[in-house]
């Protein structure tokens, strides 16, 4: 089988050839064009295998090598980068590097290869999310001119939220230096065209049927019983269950377990993991308060652990810690939710 390990870049890319024995029949540096880029593969005859790391623009290979070769490897690009860490650092040796590994069998984290329809799904999610971050973040500076010219004492008590029509009115009503006043205005401005953007996403969305089967069982989770979005986000970033070989592989890919630096006798815990994916863990810490409202035991075991540990960041992140694995069981054996037994710490 012939291997080639590419090294893509956003005009050019290298690639590396080795044959079934693992020499070397040519490295190439080739502008990137489909027709130029399909005309150097096809010329080696036989079982092809292709080997990439993760990249914004792999997409694009894929789409055009996945009928070419016979087996496409994603690589995952940081944890490639300490496999491959070299001190001559050059597109050649790069795309040699991927080659020799691939060729080789060595073990290689792998990246997970979604379909079309997947990878463009979760950019329009995510899309719609980076809307709702937007809006929150316009809402904090907002917050942060109120506060640093009133007391949270002197505002009125018929309202609770001050972007309601209540606390819209307060705003306006205040008295601040015309060069904040200003700010706020347009500031609010930006927040009521993101909003109506976001309404337009929420609308074209609903509209989509994206894996109606794991939809049916997924949806019998608390909180998810409404709304499409974060059902959607889920079903999304997880893709396929089976890839993962357990609950807890699922819950590390989120990045809501802990690292772990372990030597000997001494087990040392730290904050969450940062290389995972975000968007999974957004969604689910997003579903824990209207979870906990449906699942009295989770609700309990939510109390408990926020009166323990006096904190309720970190009984959050246990439930929605609990929230992924039970996700995990209702995907995986495609069964309904079963709700959760409070746990009895006497």
């Amino acid at each position: 089988m012939v291997t080639i390990g590419l090294d893509a870049h956003l005009k050019t890319s290298t690639m590396t050839v080795l044959d079934s024995n693992g020499k070397k029949l040519t490295r190439k540096k080739i502008e990137n064009d489909p027709d130029k880029l399909l005309k150097f593969i096809r010329q080696f005859p036989g079982e092809k295998q292709l080997a990439i790391e993760t990249c914004y623009n792999w997409p694009v290979f894929h789409e055009l090598y996945k009928n070419e070769v016979n087996q496409f490897h994603l690589l995952h690009a940081k944890k490639l980068r300490s496999v491959i860490e070299s001190q001559a650092k050059y597109d050649g040796n790069d795309s040699d590097e991927i080659a020799y590994l691939i060729h080789s069998g060595r073990p290689l984290v792998h990246s997970h290869v979604a379909d079309l329809d997947t990878r463009c799904f979760r950019r329009l999610l995510r899309a719609r999310v980076s809307f709702s971050l937007d809006i929150t973040r316009i809402k904090n500076q907002i917050h942060a001119i109120i506060n640093a010219h009133t007391f949270y004492s002197q505002r009125p008590t018929n309202f609770k939220s001050i972007f309601c029509k209540r606390g819209l009115k307060y705003i306006k009503s205040l008295e601040i230096p015309e060069q904040e006043r200003f700010i706020i205005d347009k500031y609010l401005d930006k927040m009521n065209e993101l909003e109506r953007r976001r309404d337009e996403f929420d609308e074209y969305i609903d509209h989509i049927d994206f894996h109606a089967d794991d939809l049916k069982w997924l949806q019998t989770v608390p909180g998810l019983k409404g709304g499409k979005l974060l059902k959607y986000i889920i079903l999304s970033e997880i893709d396929n269950v089976n890839r993962f070989r357990h609950a807890r592989a699922l819950a590390a890919y989120a990045g809501l377990i802990p690292k772990e630096h372990s030597s000997g006798d001494k087990n040392r815990k730290g904050h969450l993991r940062t290389e995972c994916n975000h968007f999974l863990r957004w969604a689910v810490l997003e579903l824990v308060l209207p979870a906990i409202r449906v699942d009295k035991g989770l609700r309990q075991n939510y109390q408990d652990i926020k009166e323990r540990k006096n904190n309720s960041s970190a009984a959050r992140i246990a439930t929605a810690r609990a929230l992924l694995q039970a996700i995990y069981c209702v995907l995986k054996e495609r069964r309904p939710y079963r709700m959760t037994q409070a746990v009895n710490r006497g």
